[in-house]
């Protein structure tokens, strides 16, 4: 499974920083296709947190439910964004801004507690989750923000969004593949 996984990360990283660099560099492209970008975006995001949380069902540090319900708000948000196409950007790019916020809390804030623990979890393995939840949250607020200060911001904010996302799953493919650790 782990071969899959590697795959998977490299893949969808490759994917995400192409997405991105297309967003930042063509913001009609985003314009026009932002519903279907995103849709397919949070899609396999959905389908890595469901599996992945399957995966690892039973490994006793590892909370597979929180991130099951992660895969799943995702997957349900696809439908949302699919079956609402026609509703206004500002709802839109709120919820999706909510939706990375909350997410970007649950990776932070998250750890140490009765669901979770960090007690053999390895230090770059930390630093990765920390970083995504930073991730989360930093982008989830610029894209709740800047609608309201400009329509034409937002798009390329996705694109940074995505980019980021390639990278670091980059990141999390090559790091936790290594076989030091810090």
């Amino acid at each position: 499974m782990a071969i899959k996984f590697k795959s998977f990360f490299l893949t969808l990283g490759i994917f995400y920083i192409l997405i991105g660099a297309l967003g930042i560099s063509n913001m009609g492209f985003f314009n026009q296709n932002i519903e279907y970008i995103l849709s397919t975006v949070l899609f396999l995001n959905g389908i890595y947190h469901v599996f992945y949380s399957m995966t690892n069902r039973k490994s006793p540090y590892f909370h597979w439910g929180l991130v099951l319900g992660e895969g799943i708000i995702e997957l349900i948000s696809v439908a949302i964004i699919l079956l609402n196409t026609f509703t206004s950007q500002l709802f839109f790019t709120s919820y999706i801004g909510g939706l990375l916020c909350l997410k970007g809390l649950i990776l932070t804030l998250g750890r140490d507690n009765k669901l979770t623990s960090w007690e053999n979890t390895k230090a770059k393995v930390k630093i990765l989750v920390i970083v995504k939840g930073l991730l989360h949250f930093l982008f989830g607020s610029l894209i709740i923000v800047l609608p309201l200060l400009t329509d034409k911001a937002v798009y390329v904010v996705f694109g940074w969004y995505i980019l980021f996302l390639g990278i670091h799953f980059l990141t999390e493919e090559y790091i936790t593949n290594k076989k030091s650790d810090v």
